[in-house]
């Protein structure tokens, strides 16, 4: 049983109280032996001393307070520094203590700009940290720390998961995706992910909620009803994912990371690496087969958890709540606004549990008068031991900001500060240990000495010692040579919209292996059809076998009238060219081809068609587009990329003639494309950057 009471800053009363009766219990009864760890293994000499000398007049037992124990230094302790930054009186009375609150940072950030690492005693700056018993006063230590050009990051500012943007976007985003008329949660979404400002809301809603929704096409121009028809098209394309694919889509198409990546990072850290995460979660969800409602609920369920406090990436000043700290240590700590109201608690909400050894129930004020006196005796405590936290996190440097004029009132200075809580205003008991310490930040030989003696071995120096000729970067870009990036060549073929003063299937086109069925489309509906019954027909058949698979099929056509017709112009194409379908006939034929060293092409080929004795190929690919005569080579233009790809995998991985082309439905036309064409347009997609034909293709798989 492992556990500080010094370091107990948990809200709950009881906590401290049920786990100091716990220990006793153990130690009384001979069940367990109590050891005392005094030894600190953190602070330098001079932080030692000055917590041994100020805590023992505050944690001193009294009052179900905790008992101070004695510090004592590790071996070959450092010499440290603790150094008192005095702000004088020298403030505007009439300034707010918001405004105080402003200048004193400004102070601040210029010292520590003079100072620099050296006389810090820190290796670098996310070395340096600045602690607040409030994450609300982190605010004004940011931009007075930007203003001077010190790197900045703010840890504290999201103290819950849904504090960060990344988390509570992708579960808003998910909620509504599960819930298309949740028009509360679709405005939050187009306000916070999307940016759009309520005079767009209220303009577009006219009083009427029940607008915002993504079940059905929002009729109508304007940047809402746009955002809102892309949400629509988002949840379509979702029913049949897995759950990865299906997350990885929502981020794609609302341009989360994007989004994220546009946010200060100062401000809130690294949204994007917090986005990865959450697709690694997703990940890891889809392999326990749960589904995307799975997810989602559990997301909203960890909504109000606490994040955990992770090691600084950026080389920044860290900024974060005393509470935070706990468990983690700098280089040099400042403690700055010691004179400022914390304002403790707030009100106490009844009905509430007493304990003790009769338990009973407060239903008001009135069943306990001293409760609300308790409440705050025990919340100053807490406060008292969450301020020994924050004084004992620094290694070599603690610095303590002084602005008692600064926030001193007609009374005094308020009881809710750390000044109090430190016994370090006038008269009070360690007035005098504070008053006494150096205003001066020095450099220390010893401890930079130490830091370069600790520093870690540099990376190429470590990888010299394997003596391989072919040297460490060439050994990282083998390692990354393994990395398999697929290409699907459907993802080449165009992602059109439909026009809206058309036909809502107008022009757009599913490829089944790539892109998940939209299932309130109607032409996404029928190419779906299309395929699967084209994939029945029986070609190596009789005409009337394959007449019978049509006739088992039409009734499951989203458009029985459409399927007639154009299974009829596909009758007439093969009677009139009869020698077309006489080869080996391959429906829905797969590949995997690879493309070089890292690359590799995979899908399906709707229609293989192979004459063994010519030794040649034809490959078809059905559209469904709906398209007027005179449009067919806006058609053969737009899939040109894609059939270009197909050509040139069969071609590669049989080393034979191929010859391709797209069938219209609508038309009732194969359009065929000629061989130069067809390599012209595959050096075109070769020699795109990685990122267009590779990174961006199979980011959008």
């Amino acid at each position: 049983m492992v556990g500080d009471f010094q370091q107990s800053i948990y809200r709950d009363p009881n906590d401290l109280n049920h786990y100091r009766a716990l220990h006793h219990a153990l130690v009384e009864t001979g069940a367990a032996e109590q050891l005392k760890f005094s030894v600190t293994f953190r602070l330098d000499q001079a932080q030692l001393e000055f917590v041994n000398e100020t805590f023992g007049k505050i944690l001193n037992d009294t009052e179900g307070q905790v008992a101070f124990i004695k510090l004592s230094p590790r071996p070959e302790t450092l010499p440290g520094q603790v150094i008192r930054f005095e702000l004088g009186d020298d403030i505007d009375p009439s300034l707010t203590e918001t405004q105080r609150a402003h200048v004193e940072a400004e102070c601040l950030a210029k010292w520590i700009r003079r100072a620099g690492l050296q006389k810090l005693r820190a290796r670098r700056w996310r070395e340096v940290a600045i602690l607040c018993p409030r994450k609300t006063w982190l605010g004004a230590l940011r931009d007075a720390l930007l203003k001077e050009r010190i790197p900045v990051e703010v840890q504290s500012e999201s103290d819950r998961q849904a504090e960060h943007p990344a988390y509570a976007w992708l579960t808003a985003l998910l909620a509504i995706m599960l819930d298309p008329n949740a028009s509360y949660e679709i405005v939050g979404v187009l306000r916070e992910v999307f940016g759009l400002s309520d005079d767009e809301l209220a303009r577009f809603a006219q009083r009427d909620g029940y607008k915002f929704q993504i079940e059905q096409k929002t009729v109508g121009r304007g940047v809402v009803a746009d955002t809102l028809n892309l949400l629509r098209r988002i949840r379509e394309a979702l029913p049949h994912q897995p759950l990865f694919s299906a997350v990885r889509e929502i981020v794609r198409m609302t341009q989360l990371r994007e989004r994220l990546r546009d946010l200060p990072r100062e401000q809130f850290g690294d949204s994007v690496n917090e986005l990865e995460k959450l697709l690694s979660a997703a990940a890891g969800t889809e392999a326990q087969m749960e589904s995307l409602a799975d997810f989602a609920l559990t997301l909203r369920r960890n909504f109000d958890k606490i994040c955990e406090t992770e090691p600084a990436e950026a080389d920044a000043v860290q900024l974060i709540t005393a509470h935070k700290a706990k468990g983690s240590e700098w280089d040099a700590i400042i403690v700055p606004f010691l004179a400022r109201e914390a304002r403790l608690g707030g009100n106490i909400r009844y009905p509430m549990l007493i304990p003790g050894e009769q338990p009973f129930i407060a239903f008001d004020r009135s069943d306990r008068a001293d409760l609300e006196d308790e409440m705050k005796k025990i919340q100053r405590q807490e406060m008292e031991r969450l301020l020994y936290v924050a004084l004992t996190r620094a290694r070599h440097t603690l610095l303590l900001a002084v602005d008692a004029e600064f926030f001193r009132g007609k009374r005094g200075v308020h009881s809710d500060t750390q000044l109090k809580w430190l016994k370090a205003d006038a008269n009070e008991p360690n007035y005098k240990v504070v008053s006494s310490l150096s205003n001066q930040a020095a450099a220390c030989e010893k401890t930079a000495a130490r830091h370069k003696q600790s520093a870690p071995e540099p990376v190429p120096d470590t990888l010299r010692a394997l003596r391989l000729e072919t040297g460490w970067v060439d050994i990282a870009r083998q390692q990354a040579a393994c990395i398999i990036r697929t290409v699907a060549p459907s993802q080449f073929a165009p992602e059109e919209e439909p026009d809206e003063t058309r036909d809502a299937d107008v022009w757009l086109e599913i490829e089944p292996e790539l892109r998940p069925p939209r299932i309130e489309n109607p032409a996404t509906r029928y190419g779906i059809w299309w395929h699967d019954f084209a994939q029945k027909i029986p070609w190596h058949s009789h005409p009337g076998a394959w007449q019978e698979a049509f006739d088992g099929s039409v009734s499951n056509s989203p458009d029985p009238a459409r399927s007639r017709r154009e299974w009829k112009l596909l009758s007439n194409y093969a009677s009139e060219h009869p020698e077309f379908f006489a080869g080996n006939t391959l429906a829905e034929m797969p590949f995997f081809w690879r493309i070089d060293g890292q690359n590799y092409l995979e899908g399906l080929i709707d229609l293989a068609l192979f004459q063994s004795a010519e030794k040649k190929w034809f490959i078809l690919d059905w559209k469904t587009n709906r398209i007027d005569p005179d449009e067919v080579d806006r058609l053969r233009v737009g899939y040109r990329p894609q059939i270009a790809a197909y050509w040139k995998a069969l071609t590669e991985m049989t080393r034979q003639t191929v010859a391709a082309g797209i069938y219209s439905t609508a038309t009732g036309k194969v359009i065929a494309y000629d061989e130069k064409e067809l390599a012209t347009e595959w050096d075109r997609l070769e020699n795109l950057p990685p990122a267009h034909f590779a990174g961006e293709i199979s980011d959008q798989l």
